[in-house]
């Protein structure tokens, strides 16, 4: 029998996905990445952003608004 875990701990979006979230360019989300100010695993050939990184983002995000 396998453990049951939450769900968030492994839900993941490809970089397309998330560019739609977001609505930005694919490579706007590449240049973010490669710059450090959002990070992601590398699943085999493919790139995944954790949910848990990508909520983690928009909260600082909406922060550095207030």
């Amino acid at each position: 029998m396998f453990a049951h875990t939450s769900k968030s701990t492994h839900q993941y979006l490809t970089p397309q996905q998330l560019s739609r979230r977001w609505n930005i360019h694919p490579i706007t989300l590449r240049r973010w990445r490669a710059s450090g100010r959002i990070v992601a695993t590398r699943f085999g050939r493919g790139i995944r952003f954790a949910l848990a990184e990508i909520e983690r983002f928009e909260r600082e995000s909406v922060e550095s608004f207030r």
